[in-house]
């Protein structure tokens, strides 16, 4: 390859353009493949490491296991009623004292 060096630079002379656009191309190729595969061993190492970590936790202390409570039943209905006649009425656009809930049952 002949060299002619100007001021802006070095220029490949006659018929080594090819050749200067395969160096090009081939070194750029490599330069992304090189760091596909560090991106890859990067990654594989930090997976290592995070499942060390992983297994490094300790074991639950088991818990005594105790028998379910029943759900106890709502003891004031009357809040309950208050909240939804309240949104009934906001929703509607109306006073809370404007609207009458006439009955009150639980949905299955």
């Amino acid at each position: 390859m002949l060299y002619a060096e100007e001021s802006a630079g070095l220029v490949f002379e006659g018929g080594s353009a090819a050749v200067s656009t395969l160096i090009t191309f081939l070194l750029g190729l490599g330069i992304v493949f090189i760091g596909l595969i560090a991106l890859i061993v990067i990654i594989k190492v930090m997976g290592a490491i995070m499942r060390n970590v992983g297994k490094k936790k300790p074991e639950p202390v088991p818990i005594k296991a105790e028998p379910e409570k029943a759900p106890e039943p709502e003891s004031d209905r009357g809040e309950i009623i208050a909240a939804v006649s309240a949104a009934i009425a906001t929703v509607m656009g109306e006073n809370v004292s404007g609207i009458r809930i006439v009955s009150f049952k639980k949905a299955e």
